[in-house]
């Protein structure tokens, strides 16, 4: 290879190098601007779905309270025997299965907390501010509920049925009251949900108080980083007032009812529980929309972390490594 030939072949090659270093740059300032409209479409996204489940959640908290108001003012009937508390029941029931879905998403966040930073952990914990607000709010409905139950009244069990004289002596007929009937009938339905909530604030209170202890043991233990320091005190904080509350909640529906005043008529009661069965259904739809609405917030936003932080690199090298930034700068 002559002279003249090596000396045009290190030029193409050096102007070749340049041309792609010029490339790379050009395609590297390019991605920073694709990733930032990204972002703004992920935020976007994440901005409508926010707004769709906080109206979903007033939505059905409405109708939940609505529901909830309506049942607690009314009672069984001789008529409707014992239909207006089997429906109270039913209402009760529903809350519980809200419970237990709350109970898990908040032991998920917990455990993300503590386990993955890939999400700002204020984030995460206005979740679990949310959670535990509903929560308070669906056990205050089921107190609500059970003590609108009557508990029962000392009431006569027999009346006067007819009355004859014979030989001069006077008789009597007597026959069980159906006031009496319904009495008795309000008292084991009342004292069958009773029960049942006491119990679970029972269990409630010991799974706590478990709770409290475990993480007692593990803050003394000295093993735990400073971030995972600070969730544990802040959860051992809440479960000790959460304690609290539950056991106010335990005396409270151990308290005598405040029964409600209207009492259903068997139709009244039967169109009550067609109505209750529709809203149910209606008010399960819309809080599974909801969770799984949740479900892709959370999913949004670790996306969102995720470019954020791929930007923030990516910026981060144009800052050192681009002319045309550092003359910006």
């Amino acid at each position: 290879m002559t002279r003249t030939l090596l000396i045009l072949f290190l030029a193409a090659g050096i102007a070749g190098a340049q041309e792609s270093g010029a490339t790379d740059l050009a395609a590297r300032r390019q991605s920073v601007e694709t990733l930032k409209q990204h972002l703004a479409m992920r935020e976007q996204r994440l901005a409508e779905v926010t707004a769709e489940i906080r109206q979903r959640g007033e939505a059905t908290d409405k109708k939940i309270g609505e529901l909830v108001d309506m049942l607690s003012g009314i009672k069984d009937s001789q008529s409707s025997k014992r239909r207006v508390a089997e429906i109270k029941a039913e209402a009760i029931a529903g809350l519980k299965k809200m419970l237990e879905v709350y109970k898990r998403e908040r032991n998920t966040i917990v455990q993300q907390l503590r386990s993955d930073g890939s999400v700002p952990a204020d984030e995460l914990k206005g979740d679990m501010a949310t959670i535990d607000a509903l929560t308070e709010r669906r056990v205050g409905q089921i107190l609500e509920l059970v003590k609108s139950m009557p508990g029962g009244e000392d009431i006569a069990k027999y009346e006067q049925d007819s009355s004859y004289e014979a030989n001069g002596v006077y008789y009597e007929n007597s026959r069980v009251s159906e006031e009496w009937r319904q009495n008795r009938r309000d008292r084991v339905q009342t004292e069958k949900q009773r029960k049942e909530v006491q119990d679970a604030l029972k269990k409630a209170i010991a799974d706590l108080e478990a709770r409290s202890n475990t993480l007692r043991s593990q803050l003394a233990g000295g093993k735990l980083s400073d971030s995972e320091k600070m969730i544990f005190e802040q959860e051992l904080d809440h479960v000790t007032k959460l304690t609290d509350v539950r056991r106010g909640q335990l005396v409270e529906v151990t308290a005598p009812s405040n029964t409600a005043e209207m009492g259903a008529s068997k139709d009244e009661a039967d169109d009550l529980k067609q109505m209750l069965r529709d809203a149910r259904r209606d008010i399960a739809d819309d809080f599974g929309r909801t969770v799984r609405l949740y479900h892709a917030l959370a999913a949004e936003r670790q996306k969102i972390h995720e470019v954020k932080e791929n930007l923030a690199a990516r910026e981060k090298w144009l800052q050192e490594n681009d002319p045309d930034t550092k003359k910006s700068d």
